[in-house]
């Protein structure tokens, strides 16, 4: 029984510690990833600073109905910004996913948020602008 629990324990650590598993799950060791696939271009620079609290985000509902997709936007009110167009609440896109070097914000957190306009001209950063 002790050796059941320990098994258990650790099966539910390698989960929480981001281990990626095969196919054959139940065969094969976890794979521990060991980096991000995110690669920064060398000449990163941002179009707007902004600086804001987190009030609000608008995510995409995913294909199932039931899940997000990985771009959402984080809605900011904004205190200062280096454009005069922007100001009050304003929607930043971005990606969470730390492959494609996305970022999360905290609810109610002031952050300063280096961002560009993409070609609809909407705002998004990722972690290459914010400098992670």
């Amino acid at each position: 029984m002790i050796g059941f629990a320990l098994l258990l324990t650790m099966a539910l650590q390698g989960a929480e510690l981001g281990v990626e598993r095969g196919a054959d799950a139940y065969n094969a060791p976890p794979v521990l990833k060991k980096y991000s696939d995110c690669t920064c271009p060398a000449d990163v620079s941002p179009d707007i600073t902004l600086s804001g609290y987190v009030i609000d985000a608008k995510v995409i509902l995913g294909a199932d109905r039931r899940s997000v997709e990985d771009r959402m936007a984080t809605i900011f009110d904004v205190k200062t910004s280096d454009d005069s167009s922007v100001t009050g609440r304003t929607a930043v896109w971005h990606t969470t996913s730390e492959d494609s070097c996305g970022v999360s914000f905290d609810y109610g957190k002031k952050y300063t948020v280096y961002a560009r306009r993409d070609d609809e001209g909407e705002l998004e950063t990722d972690s290459c602008l914010m400098g992670g």
